[in-house]
């Protein structure tokens, strides 16, 4: 018979009490681990279920079954420090110590890779809730396709830790394991550097949400249009020609970005209109705020308006401002408001200027070197001559 089994009959022969009060604790902790999975199925549900977020609802119930498994390993390296306390062959220079000592290690080894298996049970709870919840209003596809990478990604960190741990506890040293992981890491970073960023950049337009499928947006280059589809690696746009604009992840999350759909859909038309000098200010105003205001998608709230800004040139500039609903009505509501404008004006007499110029030509007459001075008639826009006057000024 082996020394240990007969010192083991020994020490429970003549330790019956410290045994019974193991037993006991063991009683105990499993009372406790049933109590805590029953108060956190009911008690804790009914609590959480008030709350305005599904969260706490989601932990609560991933965490039900860890807990138990937890506080169970815990007891048990409780009772079993207690135990070796008691008995002389299991403490220190005793006959068992190392025999007790593996399994004390064993045991919590047990502990850790309980409490990892609650600790990743909670942070995909977390996780799934986001992705499928606020995710989800941005109309963000990849969400779906991430969700599963993001979860094993959660779930090797955590117990990596774990049994990191646990060949501590054995006296295995991790180091040339944690450097083999660190210099595979570095290669995968290397060898796809730009889609690594492009996804990072698409996880950061997914928390931050700059914006939203169905935004109208516009880039610091000038292009921009209605988000169509906010990818795993890229960002589709759809340009007011219908062509497609496709933009790295990366980049849109690096760039600045005007959204015309947050925080409203509601956007301004704001432009000038000139009149000729000599018109009356005030009833060419009163003839663009009727115009706004009858104008059915024009708002009446903030309320249409109109100023004299400047003294042009050859005008009298009035600034006018109105706001409608939709940011993508802008152009056909400015058209609309153009056209109305330009017959109010029309129709009551208000001249619209446009650049002039009086050009005035010497000419010398005969010998006796008088000189005549004509005036023509004013050009048109583009500054072009008069036709006959480069005769009379070649003469």
């Amino acid at each position: 018979m082996p020394y240990w089994f007969a010192a083991l009959q020994e020490a429970f022969v003549h330790y019956w009490v410290a045994w019974a009060v193991f037993a006991g604790q063991l009683l105990v902790t499993w009372v406790v681990a049933g109590l805590a999975r029953r108060v956190m199925r009911w008690t804790a549900g009914k609590l959480v279920s008030r709350s305005n977020t599904t969260l706490d609802d989601r932990l609560v119930e991933a965490g039900t079954g860890p807990v138990r498994w937890t506080i169970l390993a815990l007891g048990l390296r409780f009772a079993m420090t207690t135990l070796g306390g008691a008995i002389p062959a299991f403490g220190p220079g005793g006959l068992l110590a190392v025999q007790f000592g593996v399994a004390g290690k064993l045991v919590e080894g047990l502990a850790a890779l309980t409490i990892a298996a609650l600790v990743n049970a909670l942070a995909i709870a977390a996780l799934d809730w986001y992705l499928t919840e606020l995710a989800a209003r941005s109309d963000a596809p990849w969400s779906r396709q991430l969700l599963p990478t993001l979860r094993k990604v959660v779930t090797a960190a955590i117990y990596f830790l774990a049994f990191s741990v646990v060949l501590q506890l054995f006296d295995i040293s991790i180091s040339a394991l944690v450097a083999t992981a660190g210099v595979a890491s570095a290669a995968i970073a290397l060898a796809s550097q730009d889609t690594l960023s492009n996804m990072l950049g698409g996880l950061v337009l997914l928390i931050d949400r700059p914006f939203r499928v169905g935004d109208v947006i516009e880039l610091t280059d000038g292009r921009g249009g209605t988000v169509v589809e906010v990818g795993l690696r890229t960002t589709r746009i759809r340009q007011p020609d219908g062509t497609a604009l496709v933009v790295p992840n990366k980049d849109m999350a690096n760039t600045r970005i005007i959204n015309r759909g947050q925080p409203s859909s509601r956007v301004a038309i704001r432009q000038t209109v000139s009149v000729a000098y000599g018109t009356d200010p005030e009833p060419a105003k009163r003839v663009l705020l009727d115009v706004m205001n009858s104008h059915p998608e024009v708002l009446p709230d903030p309320a249409p308006g109109v100023w004299f800004t400047q003294f042009n040139s050859f005008s009298l500039e009035l600034s006018m401002s109105c706001w409608i609903n939709a940011g993508t009505d802008r152009a056909r509501v400015t058209d609309e408001l153009n056209v109305r404008i330009l017959k109010a004006l029309q129709e009551n007499g208000i001249a619209v200027p446009y650049p002039t110029q009086a050009i005035h030509i010497l000419q010398e007459e005969g010998s006796r070197g008088k000189a005549v001075e004509r005036t023509a008639p004013d050009a048109d826009r583009s500054g072009e001559a008069v036709p006959g006057d480069s005769a009379d000024h070649q003469g």
